[in-house]
């Protein structure tokens, strides 16, 4: 798998790109990028899984820490979150099966993780 044969799915300005997820291979780890648009402000959600936030460049915030090149968020599952400023690409990994609550109420399966 490359990166440069990853699914690209864009949603709320954010780009995001299935690296290790479930329609290429992976059955226990999901694992893609996202690439934060600069002064990005992603939408408020809980995931339902634990997910680990690595910055592969630029800077962003994630539940009022910001983080640059080489560091990691981990945030633990059912926690409000939203990744805020960049521009940045940040690695995402998680447990396949994931979910997320929107603010209002509505569950979706983020679709770059299936």
């Amino acid at each position: 798998m490359t990166g440069d044969s990853a699914v690209l799915h864009e949603f709320g300005g954010f780009e995001f790109r299935s690296l290790a997820v479930p329609s290429r291979g992976s059955s226990e780890i999901a694992l893609w990028t996202v690439d934060v648009p600069e002064g990005g402000d992603g939408t408020p959600h809980r995931a339902s899984k634990e997910e680990v936030f690595y910055v592969l460049s630029g800077s962003v915030t994630i539940q009022g820490q910001t983080a640059g090149v080489g560091d990691a968020i981990v945030v633990p599952p059912n926690t409000e979150l939203a990744l805020t400023g960049g521009p940045a690409r940040v690695l995402v990994a998680t447990s396949v099966g994931i979910q997320g609550t929107l603010a209002n109420g509505q569950t979706i399966t983020p679709p770059w993780s299936v």
